[in-house]
């Protein structure tokens, strides 16, 4: 795991702007309900990323998007990214899907989809493979990482300081994927942290939080009424619909606009500076995601994006960052082109 050490998180500075981070997990489409299938790599659904890079580029975002094997192998897939790449418009990342991505030398299974399950050599193979292409489709090689499935492991911070990384997305606060052999963020927060030895890496979380009069013992609170033996009275959902304690993904997969804005006024309050903005490519096109099945839903799943930008760049008065930009902030690097790859 990607374990922060007592005194390593990054504090914002109070009198700075908030920065908001947009990270798009840019995949193939496949059904999220079924078993992983390495015949599994359509990548139609990138023929329309343009919808979303049209938002972004009116907010004057610069979004990442983490790739992984079945886009940067597919002219269909790694095509419309290029052009984006070329005008400085986005960063590249990578991405690790493993039942996708060569050697494949594992068994397909629930387990081997969290890379970090994979023992140190394969997992290391697996993303060198991905870094490497990802550098002959954009030229430079990548230095942003977000695991598959959130699925960091043991070896995975040894792995991406030997492959020269300098930044990792994978850490999903307060989820616990424990239950099918993933990592168990139960106990991290949304705030970002060093990690690794020197020159150390930045772990940049999804933001994931809670909002609502409970939201202090969010994560106590939560759990405990996320027992089984408490399914049959819906005890989450009725303290959610009282506004007393909800868990929220700044994603506009799956929430409403205003629970989004509940979330980011909460953690702004509570001091949070950094914000992390997600959502998968195939939602740019109706029919591949549960998020988006049909052309109205996509009009309302890029309607949730704007509100939320209204608020983080607008009331909240954040500015769009890069992961890139922030790590060179905190840890005085060079400074770097906003066309590079990331």
């Amino acid at each position: 795991m990607l374990n922060p050490a007592a005194g390593d998180y990054v504090t914002g500075d109070p009198a700075k702007p908030a920065r908001l981070v947009v990270v798009v997990d840019t995949e193939e489409e496949f059904d999220w309900s079924t078993k992983f299938s390495r015949h599994n790599t359509s990548v139609r659904a990138m023929r329309s990323i343009g919808r979303l890079q049209a938002v972004f580029d009116e907010y004057q975002i610069t979004p990442v998007y983490v790739v992984d094997y079945p886009i940067v192998s597919q002219p269909e897939g790694y095509g419309p990214l290029q052009e984006i790449h070329r005008d400085g418009r986005c960063l590249i990342g990578s991405h690790l899907h493993p039942w996708v991505n060569p050697p494949f030398t594992e068994p397909v299974s629930t387990w081997t989809s969290f890379p970090g399950n994979l023992d140190r050599e394969l997992e290391s193979a697996k993303l060198r493979a991905l870094s490497e292409l990802i550098g002959e489709r954009f030229g430079t090689a990548p230095t942003i990482y977000k695991a598959g499935r959130y699925g960091v492991g043991r070896n995975t911070a040894a792995i991406l300081e030997a492959q020269g990384y300098a930044v990792d997305l994978s850490v999903c606060p307060r989820m616990d994927y424990s239950g099918e052999g993933g990592p168990d963020f139960s106990a991290f927060g949304p705030r970002p942290y060093w990690f690794g030895q020197r020159p150390r890496l930045l772990e940049l979380p999804l933001t994931v939080g809670f909002s609502g009069a409970l939201r202090r013992w969010g994560a106590v609170t939560h759990r405990a009424l996320s027992h089984p033996r408490l399914a049959p009275v819906h005890a989450i959902g009725v303290l959610a619909r009282l506004r007393l304690l909800d868990k929220v993904w700044l994603s506009p997969e799956g929430y409403h606009a205003s629970e989004l804005r509940r979330l980011g006024r909460a953690l702004w309050r509570d001091g949070l500076r950094v914000f992390s903005f997600a959502l998968h490519s195939p939602s740019a096109e109706p029919g591949h995601t549960p998020y988006v099945r049909s052309t109205h839903e996509l009009a309302e799943l890029l309607d949730r994006c704007r509100r939320v930008f209204d608020l983080m760049l607008g009331e909240l008065g954040a500015r769009p960052s890069t992961p890139l930009e922030l790590r060179r902030e905190w840890n005085d690097l060079p400074e770097q082109g906003s066309a590079e790859v990331s």
